[in-house]
């Protein structure tokens, strides 16, 4: 087997799990299904694969000057997307930070899963280099992400440069694992499932202990669904159907990992190893989000396979390619205070951002408490919504008359397109631009932190002063 049919039988494979996945997305319910369900007439839309094809413009464009100050040139010119993690960095760039405070600033999603599923651009172009490859993905992943959202990235995009270059799956993910920091969760996660291997136990035993020990809130957390995909590929046996519908079946962000089991797996067999019935649903046309604004972009796997072989070729033999080696670690950056201002029961206090750390109101402690602040909307905007979300129960007031409440213990997921644990209260700014706000937390005990933030229908972030 070539390097062509490696990428071309790995992207595959990634856009079958990621299609698979997609019907489940988000979902805590495990689905018992074996098959696509419902069957698509094409490939679905994902973030998964289109981000790398603006990925991709930029290491043609660049070569090796390619870095994370590039890449977030790029974002912000042909990337229109504002979920979680995404919104943010084009926020902090739109802003004039730079990686890596643009994953670090402000970001509730510092661990999200997005860096690690743009992973294989970097492995697919230094395919038996990986690390390079693994280089490459820190320089992405610091543009939206920072401590297990980079290393996660940087782990996948090392195990299939392996694999990519006619290496082994356990050769890539031991590869992978060499370059992990010791601090890494993820590192924590890997080393407990292998001993669960070596033991004998079963898949649904890794799938317990990663819920046990690594479940989180959010369902895009990239140390959980890194478990799944990881105990896929223990438990799968090589076997590419076997393998996605046990990433699939661990729900959450099953569409990404079952695309990036789906392509360690495809790309190590080839395209021998897919059934047919799951390669001819989604055929070798890439589907594209709107929210891609760049030109020229692949249309099919086979052009984007071909580019990726071309970069590959020409970088083989380049002398002085950049490489991470163990030990390494995201380089420090000093994060900044945006001094919003609340009144929290009497006691005036400054926040960093949309986290109001629990740490700071200690006062409150057994109390209601009333956080109040006057929030004036700085940017011009057609509809602006306020975003509150804490664990327990809290009322809030705009302008003195009840706007929202919360009478539940659910802890909270601070994403505007999908707020877990909170409330979106559309505002008037078509009236007015300052909003009195008074949230009112009953007493709970720990103390939870309270998010607030402003976002219009698009989720992107909008500027805002506070004043208490």
């Amino acid at each position: 087997m070539d390097l062509m049919e490696r990428i071309h039988s790995g992207l595959t494979g990634k856009n079958i799990g990621g299609t698979l996945g997609m019907a489940f997305e988000g979902s805590e319910i495990r689905p018992e299904v074996d098959f696509y369900s419902p069957v698509p007439k094409t490939a679905v839309a994902n973030d998964d694969l289109d981000l790398q094809l603006v990925w991709l413009a930029a290491l043609e464009e660049h070569k090796l000057k390619l870095n994370a100050g590039i890449l977030g040139t790029y974002w912000s010119k042909y990337i229109d997307v504002h979920w979680d993690e995404y919104g943010t960095a084009l926020r902090n760039l739109k802003d004039g930070l730079q990686p890596p405070l643009t994953g670090l600033h402000n970001n509730n999603f510092t661990d999200g899963l997005g860096a690690a599923i743009r992973s294989e651009v970097w492995a697919a172009a230094f395919a038996g280099k990986p690390r390079t490859a693994a280089w490459f993905a820190l320089q992405d992943a610091m543009v939206d992400h920072h401590g297990d959202g980079v290393y996660g990235e940087v782990f996948w995009a090392a195990a299939e440069a392996v694999v990519f270059g006619g290496g082994t799956i356990e050769a890539g993910l031991a590869e992978g694992k060499a370059l992990l920091p010791e601090k890494s969760r993820l590192k924590k996660l890997f080393a407990g499932l292998d001993e669960l291997k070596a033991a004998g136990k079963s898949f649904e035993d890794a799938y317990s202990y990663t819920m046990k020990h690594f479940a989180s809130y959010n369902f895009t957390d990239v140390v959980m669904n890194g478990g799944y995909t990881y105990a896929a590929l223990l438990w799968g046996g090589h076997d590419f159907e076997r393998t996605i519908l046990l990433a699939n079946s661990c729900a959450n962000d099953c569409d990404c990992t079952a695309a990036t089991a789906g392509t360690l797996v495809a790309a190590s067999k080839g395209f021998a190893g897919i059934p047919e019935r799951w390669h001819k649903v989604v055929g070798d046309t890439i589907s594209v989000g709107a929210y891609i604004k760049l030109a020229g972009v692949p249309k099919t796997l086979k052009e984007l396979s071909e580019r990726l072989v071309k970069l590959q070729r020409e970088f083989a033999d380049a002398p002085g390619l950049p490489e991470l080696q163990p030990g390494w670690d995201i380089p420090e950056c000093r994060d900044f205070s945006e001094n919003r201002a609340y009144t929290v029961s009497g006691k005036k206090i400054l926040f960093d951002g949309i986290r109001l750390d629990a740490a700071r109101y200690p006062h409150i402690w057994g109390e209601m408490a009333e956080f109040h602040t006057v929030i004036t909307v700085e940017e011009e905007k057609d509809a602006v919504n306020l975003m509150v979300a804490s664990r327990g129960l809290f009322i809030v007031h705009i302008d003195g008359e009840m706007a929202a409440l919360k009478g539940d213990q659910a802890c909270p997921v601070p994403a505007h397109h999908r707020v877990r644990g909170g409330r979106i209260i559309p505002l008037n700014v078509k009236a007015k631009k300052s909003f009195d706000v008074k949230i009112t937390l009953y007493p709970a005990s720990p103390l939870p932190d309270v998010f607030v933030g402003l976002y219009d229908w698009n989720n992107a972030q909008v500027k805002a002063k506070f004043e208490a």
